[in-house]
């Protein structure tokens, strides 16, 4: 017998707010949906949902452009592409809310730092780069700014510097808060 408990749990287990969007996500590289409240390969979603994130895919110009310089030919491979670097993991935000495609801030699943397109695709609206995801993942260990800044081989002022630039990038008045904001974006 199913209990208003153990729906509630099921509800719980899908992040906030995927219940009433769609969520496309990149999960051990493959091409994936969460629809409706349930999880599936992009290959087995509804052919509307499907030609929904292709249109998308589509009218990126910008991204796009971007993705041709890197060297994809062909829609399979740009679409392949910008769902990896673009639409990017699972969070707790819907990408697609009546519609209308919104993409994450920051695409946790992105762990080429090292990538010549760090920042144009991946991070577009924090605008981060690889220095900067290094070093908030540095912070995150918990040590000083002095002993950041020694592992990560530059000067404590210039550890400082990057500290109060990330703090202005993320919208954080403190370290607590920007150690937040990173996490909350999936860093």
């Amino acid at each position: 017998m199913e209990t208003k408990l153990l729906k509630n749990r099921k509800i719980g287990i899908i992040p906030a707010g995927i219940v009433d969007g769609t969520e496309p996500f990149w999960f051990n590289n493959e091409k994936w949906v969460l629809h409706n409240g349930m999880a599936m390969k992009f290959d087995e979603a509804p052919g509307a949902v499907q030609r929904m994130i292709a249109d998308a895919c589509r009218n990126d110009k910008r991204s796009l452009s971007i993705i041709h310089k890197m060297g994809a030919k062909g829609f399979t491979a740009e679409f392949e592409t910008w769902y990896k670097c673009v639409v990017g993991g699972l969070d707790a935000v819907p990408d697609f809310k009546d519609g209308k495609f919104t993409p994450d801030a920051y695409n946790n699943v992105c762990n080429d730092y090292d990538c010549p397109m760090r920042g144009k695709l991946c991070s577009v609206a924090t605008g981060l780069r690889s220095h900067d995801v290094k070093t908030i993942i540095a912070l995150k260990r918990g040590k000083s700014i002095a002993a950041t800044a020694d592992d990560l081989c530059i000067s404590t002022a210039g550890m400082k510097s990057r500290v109060e630039k990330l703090k202005e990038q993320l919208g954080a008045p403190n370290m607590a808060s920007l150690m937040a904001r990173a996490t909350e974006i999936g860093i």
